[in-house]
């Protein structure tokens, strides 16, 4: 059989994936692996020092950000967010519809938390991923795109269902970035540039790529999937079809505001520093028990129930980019999806893992002690060809750090 290396030249030399980067560690420093693959540009091979649109990765930063605000005694995890965010103060949930097909709201009856925007479960959704915001947006008059919005009206959007009752993919990540940013009276780049990147020696992540110029220059060119009706933000399909160039950049540069669940840009081998922090639990972000609460069950009996119902959709089911199998054992932690059973790629319980929207996914198993990382930049989400690769990246870390431990 071929091996993991030559399994992933002979796709990006044939297109059937953009170039990538796969990043993997034991807690130990008994096993390490680092490779670049393929294209980063039309003209420039991928290198270890490449930088991705890091999209929802950002999210465990913001994650880590907001822990160091609760370490400090800013703000509590169940602490009514309501004071340094008056925006989300007695909210509206949306509730149906009028007989005319106008929606239908009430009062929301809880106050949203911090542990509720940490774990998408304040009842804040994403526009795009749920079509009563499209109506939403409609009755208000607003033609919504991804670009040209400044944060704040971009996010402040009516909630979906009562907070800590469900569980819906969202904006609370940017609404943690901007609490940070309050609490500490500073951006939310000047908050992790002292205290997340250069605790760490980061020097290539930014929400500013237009104000970094190693950033910028380094950046992979986004890819997209040919033959889709819309490569950018709609459902993947699996198909034969190559992938290509495109000039999408998925944020506006300059961009004036820090998105704290999706507006980073930086190197993939720097990011991996801060798994491998969570992962050694070196104290140079956060606290053990800190980290003990982020590898934690977070979510209602409700929350689990949507979150399955999220895992269920059908290009998941087929193998889409960071899939889970139906019927796998999850929830929500704090910056990420929580195992709550082994996986079939080695993953043990207790694994913390999410994704970002151009197929990236990075992996934290604190009880196999290994960190992975799989970076790419290809549209759109859920990409079938790199969900298979990145499940051959995965099985075959595992199975080398069983090896290496043996030795």
């Amino acid at each position: 059989m071929a091996s993991l290396e030559d399994q992933v030249q002979k796709a990006v030399d044939a297109r059937d994936i953009p170039g990538i980067i796969l990043l993997a560690s034991d807690v130990n420093g008994n096993f390490k692996y680092e490779k670049a693959f393929g294209p980063k540009t039309p003209t420039e091979p991928m290198g270890l020092d490449a930088t991705f649109i890091l999209a929802s990765c950002t999210k465990l930063m913001t994650t880590i950000a907001a822990l160091q605000c609760v370490e400090r005694g800013q703000i509590g995890l169940d602490d009514p967010v309501s004071v340094i965010l008056p925006e989300l103060k007695e909210k509206e949930i949306i509730t149906g519809f009028n007989d005319d097909g106008s929606l239908t709201y009430r009062k929301a009856k809880n106050g949203i938390t911090l542990r509720h925007l940490l774990s998408h479960s304040s009842g804040l959704g994403y526009h795009t991923m749920d079509p009563r915001y499209h109506k939403w947006r409609k009755e208000r008059g607003e033609t919504f795109f991804i670009k040209g919005w400044s944060i704040i009206p971009r996010i402040n959007t009516p909630l979906l269902f009562e907070p800590g009752t469900s569980w819906s993919y969202g904006t609370g990540l940017d609404w943690a970035g901007i609490l940070v940013s309050r609490l500490n009276k500073m951006n939310l780049e000047q908050y992790m540039q002292k205290y997340i990147w250069s605790p760490l020696g980061i020097k290539s992540i930014t929400f500013h790529q237009e104000n970094h110029e190693d950033v910028r220059k380094n950046l992979t060119k986004m890819s997209i999937r040919k033959g889709l009706e819309n490569p950018m933000f709609g459902f993947p399909v699996r198909s034969e079809e190559k992938v290509d160039w495109t000039d999408e950049t998925l944020y506006d540069i300059p961009i004036a505001d820090e998105y704290g669940g999706e507006g980073a840009i930086g190197s993939a081998t720097e990011f991996f520093k801060i798994l491998q922090s969570i992962l050694e639990d070196d104290g140079k972000l956060l606290t053990s028990e800190t980290i003990e609460e982020m590898f934690s069950p977070q979510l209602s009996e409700g929350g689990v129930k949507a979150l399955d119902e999220y895992n269920a959709l059908p290009f998941y089911q087929g193998g889409g980019f960071a899939s889970v199998q139906n019927g796998t054992k999850v929830t929500w932690g704090l910056g990420g999806m929580l195992f709550l059973e082994d996986y079939f790629t080695g993953r043990k319980r207790g694994t913390l893992t999410w994704s970002g929207m151009a197929n990236l996914q990075w992996t934290i198993d604190r009880e196999a002690g290994i960190g992975a990382l799989y970076a790419g930049n290809v549209l759109p989400f859920g990409d079938f060809a790199s969900g298979d690769m990145q499940i051959k990246f995965e099985t075959e870390m595992y199975a080398r750090a069983v090896k290496m431990s043996r030795l």
